[in-house]
């Protein structure tokens, strides 16, 4: 896995109070010992998904599955990952191998853990680390899969831009946000996947979704980009931009009332050539000539790639900002 770059504090769960006993027995006026109630125990604090304990356990399964796949490849990655994470993988794993060459690793040093108490649907929690010989941090979402415990989430920054910290609750454990909970936010975390969606499918001219993001952010510069590309090529070729939010979303709440949000988009990129053209179309950079075989086109070129995004959204009315993307193309067709 190759993140390109684009945190939390370390969870402790409370232990149950002891419950204290008295001293010696009372007597009555009787002279025998009084009949008493037993000590009641004070309540366990409440549990997260997994104890940190667990968490690390799963993440040092996760790493040894990592190293593994790198040793054979990378081009599988189902040990490892799922969803949208294993795909995009799965499709780096493959350029790499067309293109000769192989997937770095590097040891995971210095993990905490952002573990919620409870979760909608299947159990998840987060990840934050370094790698040994490398600056940044890396955060992965790991959830129960049918096949076990697998990341399905994944971000990384500098350590200048690390993203705030998650909230914790009085027992240690972090706070999630439900997809479609916009509280105290400029939008729900499921919005902001649907804005950078539409922003990347009209060429940054939906203004509303606009509105939602930093002027630097990857979802204004991608749609930017793409508009200058359609603008330069627009006597020859009809660009269109097909974008769709994956539909897994996982949320956290920030100590300052903010949200990180981890979301995936899908992307289809189709470009057909105007009638009288003349023209063929071919791409110059290694990883298009790799997935397009080198070939030039010259009725239509279909694009397709998967991205997946970390949002640090503040405290509204703050604009959302994501420190950078984990981007693919995986295929490149046409005629």
């Amino acid at each position: 896995m190759t993140v390109r770059p684009l945190l939390v504090a370390l969870v402790a769960l409370a232990l149950p109070a002891a419950a204290c006993s008295s001293g010696g027995p009372a007597t009555t006026s009787f002279g025998s010992p009084a009949s008493r109630a037993p000590a009641s125990k004070a309540p366990s604090a409440p549990r997260g998904v997994v104890t940190v304990t667990e968490a690390r356990a799963i993440l040092d399964q996760w790493e040894k599955a990592e190293k593994e796949v790198n040793r054979q490849g990378a081009t599988d990655w189902t040990a490892a990952e799922a969803g949208l994470a294993a795909e995009i993988s799965n499709a780096e794993g493959k350029i790499n191998k067309m293109l000769g060459e192989s997937s770095s690793w590097k040891a995971v040093v210095k993990p905490r853990f952002a573990i919620p108490g409870k979760v909608s649907g299947a159990p998840w929690f987060m990840a934050e680390f370094g790698r040994k010989g490398a600056s940044g941090w890396w955060q992965t979402i790991f959830q129960k899969t049918s096949a076990g415990w697998r990341a399905v989430a994944m971000s990384a920054t500098t350590s200048k831009a690390r993203p705030p910290a998650a909230a914790r609750d009085e027992n240690g454990l972090a706070t999630t946000v439900a997809p479609d909970d916009g509280d105290a936010l400029i939008a729900s975390p499921r919005q902001i996947a649907q804005a950078h969606a539409r922003l990347q499918s009209t060429f940054g001219e939906d203004r509303r979704a606009g509105r939602v993001f930093a002027a630097d952010s990857a979802a204004r510069l991608n749609a930017k980009g793409r508009a200058d590309d359609r603008k330069e090529l627009r006597d020859q070729w009809t660009m269109t931009v097909r974008s769709q939010p994956a539909q897994e979303i996982y949320a956290l709440r920030t100590s300052a009332g903010g949200a990180l949000v981890w979301y995936g988009i899908r992307q289809q990129l189709t470009m057909t050539a105007r009638p009288g053209a003349g023209t063929t179309l071919g791409v110059t950079n290694r990883i298009g000539r790799a997935l397009s075989h080198g070939n030039r086109f010259s009725r239509k070129a279909v694009f397709k790639d998967a991205g997946m995004y970390l949002a640090v959204v503040p405290k509204s009315p703050g604009i959302v900002r994501i420190p950078g993307e984990w981007f693919t193309q995986t295929s490149i067709t046409g005629s």
